[in-house]
């Protein structure tokens, strides 16, 4: 067997493993976006049918900035979990 087919039948199922990963997590990094976004626009239009009295008190208590904090974590910890399985399945034989 030459060098050249030895190298290409060794490096060709890491690329494979590499495209398959990148394949899963672009596809789950939009349904992703789609979803914090559907679910940001939803809770904006919730809050925008407060009265404005609580409106007021909520944005006093910095209610606004928690919702920010609470969503960017949940965004983030589900990010890490996505690489976290696109690295599972990059280690393993497919």
């Amino acid at each position: 067997m030459p060098f050249a087919q030895l190298l290409l039948a060794m490096v060709q199922p890491i690329i494979a493993r590499i495209m398959v990963t990148l394949g899963l997590s672009i596809a789950s990094f939009v349904g992703m976006d789609l979803l914090m976004n559907q679910v940001i626009s939803h809770a904006q239009n919730a809050w925008g049918g407060l009265p404005s009295g609580i409106l007021q008190l909520a944005g006093l208590a910095g209610i606004g900035q928690a919702l920010g904090i609470i969503m960017g974590a949940v965004l983030t910890r589900v990010l890490i979990w996505q690489l976290s399985r696109s690295t599972r399945i990059m280690g393993s034989n497919t």
